[in-house]
């Protein structure tokens, strides 16, 4: 076994001659910023939103203090296209408040049910 001598950090056994497979450029970090990636654009597709400069990027560590490996980051957007995407976003929110209200009242008694004996909370 060869060693690399580091002057900040001490020494560095490299294992010579050891085969490596596939596996060896897996980055399981990057997997997983795709696969989160991937759950957003799906979830935004069904409230109509696509964002064409959605990726997954390496975080810099010497220029910010993100922990993180890699980013899901958004892409850019010019003002009118966030503000077309805002309103879809938000006509989706309205529809399902006023369905969500519509479906409460639907399971509430009438008045009428209340005053003449006939609600049965359990039905």
């Amino acid at each position: 076994m060869a060693e690399n001598h580091c002057e900040d950090k001490g020494r560095i056994s490299l294992n010579i001659g050891d085969d490596v497979g596939p596996d060896h450029f897996d980055d399981t970090d990057r997997s997983e910023a795709v696969s989160a990636g991937v759950q957003l654009v799906n979830a935004l597709r069904k409230f109509d939103v696509d964002l064409d400069g959605i990726g997954v990027s390496q975080v810099c560590h010497t220029c910010t203090v993100v922990e993180d490996p890699y980013l899901v980051s958004l892409g850019n957007l010019r003002p009118a296209e966030a503000v077309e995407l805002a309103k879809r976003i938000d006509a989706y929110a309205a529809e399902f408040q006023r369905m969500s209200k519509e479906a409460k009242s639907l399971s509430q008694p009438k008045p009428k049910e209340v005053e003449s004996g006939n609600f049965d909370p359990a039905h």
